[in-house]
């Protein structure tokens, strides 16, 4: 049988770093209450321990000093190094002193008879409120259990009454052993399940986060280029030129439409086709900046959306040519070169309007007057049923 609570050793350290606030929360909890208890118990003193009040109340500061020091290391970061011991401290202090008292009673005092109980509280706390290895825990009992014995026998010298008493005791305190025990693999299964739980709803969270982010990039994305689509971008220039307006910049948006693309695909095919729009964007890239917009808007156009200072509305021109340039450098696809010219309207805020559908109507006619203008061409090769070459040209279109 599989255990299902098993922790993988990939998830060993996560595991690790996962119990750390609880292993800080359980010593200052361990601390608080054996420190409220310790001061408490100091009102039994004075009937149990009549005789050695003086010492009690010594030994129970002492110990308590130990449960300050033990909730005050957890501030700080030596803690996890020095864990095992800091953890099992105050509880062997706790058993010490609760054994030591037993040792300075006097045969007319209780204690003997009756701190034996607070021998079990503190051995069911040592199981329920620490994360220490079993063999840990069962060599920490054992020290607390012989030391107890070795003072009973010390103290009463095994005679038929003190065995009487003392054998019952031992049961007392193996038997609170093996309820800590018990507590202990409960909560221990406790934890791993919810560790395991958790790491099974932040992996289903994180696959549906990402389900919804491949769907967001999808349905805003050129599939084909993985630039924004037209709807995208529309909303980006939106916040572009609400931004522009309230730094008082220049929002210029430039139309690009790829000359006798039509052409190209009857030419050479859909396939070299779509290879050219992918290089065309690579190559819009290298001419835009981080935050700019560039973005396809369907077929062979793609959109520019710069954010400049008025100051340099001089510098359009020259990236405007840059694209072009850049857009007309020759392409090489099956030992065929291709050479793609560029049309480029373009329309500014403030100059041109303060409406985004405006500008982007008026840069969408400056491209095409821009491409009747300039009668681009492309030069396509290819070679006739008799293998000879020759040149097609294609005027834009």
């Amino acid at each position: 049988m599989t255990n299902n609570n098993k922790i993988p050793e990939s998830l060993e350290e996560a595991y690790k770093d996962h119990l750390k606030p609880e292993k800080i929360r359980s010593i200052r909890v361990m601390c608080s209450l054996g420190l409220i208890l310790y001061l408490a118990f100091i009102v039994v003193d004075i009937f149990a321990l009549p005789s050695k009040l003086y010492e009690a109340i010594l030994i129970r500061g002492f110990v308590i000093a130990g449960f300050v020091l033990a909730y005050l290391s957890t501030y700080h970061a030596f803690f996890f190094r020095w864990y095992k011991y800091i953890q099992a401290i105050p509880f062997l202090l706790a058993a010490l002193g609760i054994n030591l008292m037993i040792y300075l009673a006097e045969p007319t005092d209780m204690a003997s008879y009756l701190y034996f109980a607070g021998l079990i509280l503190v051995i069911m706390a040592l199981f329920s409120w620490s994360h220490l290895k079993i063999i840990n825990l069962v060599v920490n009992t054992m020290v607390i259990v012989t030391i107890y014995v070795s003072i009973e026998v010390t103290n009463h010298h095994l005679d038929f009454s003190s065995v009487a008493v003392l054998l019952p005791n031992i049961f007392f305190l193996i038997g609170a052993a093996m309820i800590g025990f018990t507590t202990l693999v409960l909560r221990n299964q406790y934890f791993r399940k919810n560790f395991l739980l958790q790491q099974s709803l932040l992996k289903a969270y994180e696959i549906k986060t990402k389900e919804a982010d491949i769907q967001h990039h999808l349905a805003n994305h050129d599939p084909l280029t993985d630039l924004p689509n037209r709807r995208f971008a529309k909303a980006r220039m939106e916040k572009y030129l609400r931004r522009v307006e309230q730094l008082n910049m220049a929002l210029v948006i430039m139309y690009i439409d790829l000359n006798g693309f039509k052409k190209i695909n009857d030419f050479y095919g859909h396939q070299v086709g779509d290879e050219i729009l992918k290089i065309a964007a690579k190559r819009l890239k290298t001419c835009v900046r981080t935050g700019d917009c560039l973005a396809r808007l369907g077929g062979d156009e793609f959109a520019v959306g710069l954010v400049i200072e008025k100051s340099e509305l001089s510098l359009v021109e020259a990236i405007r040519l840059k694209i072009r340039k850049t857009i007309e450098k020759p392409i090489s696809l099956d030992g065929e070169k291709i050479t793609v010219t560029a049309s480029i309207g373009i329309a500014s805020y403030p100059a041109n309007g303060d409406q985004l559908d405006v500008l982007m109507d008026i840069a969408d006619k400056r491209m095409y007057q821009d491409k009747i203008k300039n009668r681009n061409q492309i030069m396509l090769k290819d070679e006739k049923p008799d293998n000879t070459t020759f040149d097609m040209v294609l005027t834009s279109g």
